[in-house]
């Protein structure tokens, strides 16, 4: 399958570093402003990695040279299947995609949704299931994905970021430090995908009666960190 990547910003980029770790002789052409949009004439797949307030000039761009058939799938935010299909042939596939930065290390998280046919969600499924996991919602739930698996990282990387600094403050080293909280991060995220179990009961597992887990738990809940959290993804979402 020939893709064209259109958006060579920080997802762009990711997602053509993903295609080369999967399957580095996979024909993936990676566009930037200027660049020639030759590869477009016989892309099956065309990922439109552009902001949202360039999605308009890119289509116009874009939409003549597309081959009947071809699948376009949308990673810009806040842009509606209707305005993409306004401004695309009929013959054209349109998906809509909210992946994250971690694609690029084939652990991403994409939400997609669509009102064309099955297939086309198929072929969504199979590029970026590649890079990660995908979920099919609808496309209402659109911005709340941004703000759930978008914008996701970005507050990890936060709590990521103060747990180092305890960890210095304990006394190791930022490698260790990191080492340890990246694979504990890691480890914990792992154990809620593969277990049915509610995370409360996950937690529940680790939490020894009167000993240090249940007084750093408490802390974590003065400190209000279960509501912020809510709240950020809030606001994330009504941006």
């Amino acid at each position: 399958m020939k893709i064209a990547i259109v958006g060579n910003g920080k997802i762009g980029r990711a997602i053509h570093e993903a295609f080369r770790r999967v399957d580095p002789q996979q024909r993936v052409s990676l566009l930037g402003r200027g660049d020639s949009r030759e590869a477009l004439l016989d892309a099956e797949s065309i990922l439109l990695c552009v902001k949202p307030q360039q999605v308009q000039g890119a289509l116009e761009t874009i939409a003549p040279k597309l081959r009947t058939g071809a699948l376009l799938v949308s990673v810009a935010a806040k842009t509606t299947l209707a305005s993409l299909r306004a401004a695309l042939p009929p013959t054209i596939g349109v998906v809509r995609a909210m992946p994250n930065l971690p694609v690029g290390e084939l652990a991403g998280m994409t939400a997609l949704a669509s009102e064309s046919a099955a297939e086309d969600l198929e072929r969504s499924e199979a590029i970026f299931g590649a890079m990660g996991r995908t979920v099919r919602i609808e496309e209402r739930l659109m911005d709340a994905a941004t703000a759930m698996n978008g914008c996701g990282p970005a507050y990890l990387y936060l709590i990521v970021e103060a747990w180092i600094d305890a960890g210095i403050k304990l006394g190791f080293s930022y490698e260790t430090a990191r080492m340890l909280v990246a694979q504990t991060m890691l480890g914990a995220a792992t154990s809620v995908l593969a277990s049915e179990e509610h995370p409360a009961a996950l937690k529940t597992a680790v939490t020894t009666p009167a000993g240090c887990t249940i007084e750093g738990l408490m802390q974590l809940e003065d400190g209000r960190l279960r509501s912020t959290i809510v709240r950020a993804v809030l606001a994330a979402a009504g941006a």
